[in-house]
């Protein structure tokens, strides 16, 4: 029986994963040994092995190590075609569905959950086809939502700069600048506004690097280029670093929209580099911007453009 080079890469990844044969054949519902079979002969036919075997332990060669992200990615490619399909299904009998990462503006998010939707509705040419006139929503991290927008869960997102892939619209619908939360009584209180040079030697909560790589790795490169080497803390909540910033455990490194979370204890102080902004911005699978997903993705952008941010 002819057996799809989809099925050899699912068997590879799976063994891979598991760590066994007996692991894997159990997660795909089907016999060890023919996974085992049909693995050796791809290698057979390749003259390369993907795992090293012995009674003890099943491990990655290093053709093993190098594929293995190859074959993640062409099965996420490969999910991509079916949930597209799936959203051109859905498409047209709604309801919209929009995405926002947890360091969107909170004004953003504001006017997101308030919108309007019949507004868009009276702007459209009614037909049968039309979707439903409401939303949905889902918060995850920016490269979360760039996947789910690449596959088709979601129709639009609201994530955090910088976002690079080729088969996204973006449109950056607002910047705003960071800010320190600081506990009352640190010697930084006196200053109108504190360069991150400052943070030098301080205990610094700031965002988990796996929420936005990309902005945590130019943040953390950007400070260091200043010459401050703070001590960093990755925390997920900033209602939570806050909260252990007024108990003088350390700053935090924070979105400035975050001042308005203020609670007794703590001071928050703009930060004087300009280079220092976090960029939201309003994406969609570009192919996919066309007629009815299109309108309402430039509705979105017109609203979030007309946002004042709030500043204190």
């Amino acid at each position: 029986m002819a057996v799809s080079d989809h099925s050899v890469l699912q068997f590879i990844a799976a063994v891979a994963e598991e760590g066994s044969f007996a692991r894997a054949a159990k997660r795909l519902h089907t016999d060890q040994a023919f996974i085992a079979r049909i693995i050796s002969k791809r290698e057979r036919q390749l003259r390369v092995k993907f795992f090293e075997r012995s009674t003890r332990r099943l491990l990655l060669t290093r053709v093993g190590r190098a594929v293995l992200p190859e074959i993640h990615l062409s099965l996420r490619h490969e999910q991509r075609v079916w949930d597209l399909a799936q959203y051109y299904g859905q498409l047209m009998r709604g309801p919209f569905r929009v995405g926002c990462s947890p360091f969107t503006n909170d004004n953003l998010v504001r006017i997101l959950y308030q919108l309007n939707i019949a507004e868009f509705e009276a702007q459209q040419v009614m037909a049968t086809d039309s979707p439903e006139p409401r939303l949905t929503f889902d918060n995850s991290t920016t490269p979360e939502l760039v996947e789910r927008v690449l596959r088709g869960k979601l129709h639009a997102a609201l994530g955090v700069q910088p976002i690079h892939d080729r088969d996204l619209w973006i449109e950056t619908v607002a910047k705003e600048s960071f800010c320190l939360c600081l506990p009352r009584g640190h010697k930084l209180n006196q200053r109108l506004a504190i360069p991150v040079r400052e943070l030098d030697g301080l205990l610094v909560f700031w965002m988990p690097e796996d929420m936005h790589p990309a902005l945590y790795k130019s943040t953390i490169e950007y400070v260091s280029s200043t010459g401050a080497h703070p001590r960093y803390i990755e925390m997920g909540s900033v209602s939570h670093a806050i909260e252990l910033v007024a108990h003088g455990l350390g700053v935090a490194l924070l979105p400035q929209s975050a001042s308005h979370l203020s609670r007794p204890g703590v001071i928050f102080k703009p930060v004087a580099d300009l280079h220092m902004q976090i960029e939201t911005a309003l994406f969609a699978r570009r192919e996919l911007m066309r007629d009815t997903l299109r309108d309402f993705t430039l509705f979105l952008a017109a609203k979030f453009h007309g946002v004042k941010l709030r500043v204190q």
